[in-house]
């Protein structure tokens, strides 16, 4: 008789302990639920330790389904909330990303530059996009030969009223960005040419004239 006795309690005690450690992992696992009622952990704690006094042989099942009914009902709106967080946050990007593109480039112009002979075997290409502030021009030309010790090449874009302005300068021809304040409607002609540093004599900075590629824009 007292095996038996011991042994409920053995078997008592086990139940007891494993249930406290199941509701208290539930409990510490704030993913269970979003802001629960603060008197939850105690009404659900006092719900195990009256059951497991009274020999309730199957606490675990009833009080488990109590705590996950309850997650559930807590996390339902979690979720809820967290969706139309991400809807929310999803179509903000999409405004920006469409505001972006407001001044994203809308006129495009793609060209093959023709080599002059000054610089034999060299060619290139470029790609005109036009911006609220101004033109990018990405230029490809691999084969010109790297120039430095203070010379480098310069491109330039002429208007259709024989205005030339300079765009920028660089040492090759690989993988360049130039960029000019100028409409892209107003341009007939891009050129890139040879130059050097101008002398301590030489305040200014013209172009040489000795004109390397060269290609017509004709948006």
């Amino acid at each position: 008789m007292n095996d038996t006795n011991n042994s409920d309690d053995l078997d008592m005690d086990g139940v007891d302990g494993a249930l406290d450690a199941d509701i208290a992992a539930l409990l510490a696992d704030q993913s269970t639920w979003a802001e629960p009622p603060p008197e939850l952990g105690d009404r659900v704690v006092a719900a195990v330790r009256s059951e497991s006094a009274l020999g309730d042989s199957a606490p675990m099942s009833s009080v488990s389904s109590f705590v996950a009914a309850r997650g559930r009902s807590w996390m339902r709106p979690a979720l809820l909330g967290a969706a139309a967080a991400i809807a929310f946050l999803f179509g903000g990007i999409v405004v920006l990303s469409a505001l972006s593109g407001a001044d994203s480039g809308s006129d495009t112009f793609s060209a093959e530059l023709t080599s002059t002979g000054l610089l034999p075997d060299v060619g290139g290409d470029i790609d005109v996009t036009s911006f609220n502030s101004g033109l990018r021009i990405d230029l490809e030309a691999p084969g010109l030969p790297r120039r430095d010790d203070g010379k480098f090449y310069e491109a330039w874009v002429r208007t259709s009223a024989g205005d030339l302005f300079p765009v920028g300068t660089f040492h090759d021809g690989s993988d360049v960005t130039l960029w000019a304040g100028v409409e892209l409607d107003r341009i007939e002609l891009f050129t890139i040419t040879l130059e050097e540093a101008a002398g301590p004599t030489d305040p200014g900075q013209g172009t040489s004239g000795e004109v390397v590629l060269r290609t017509a824009i004709q948006p």
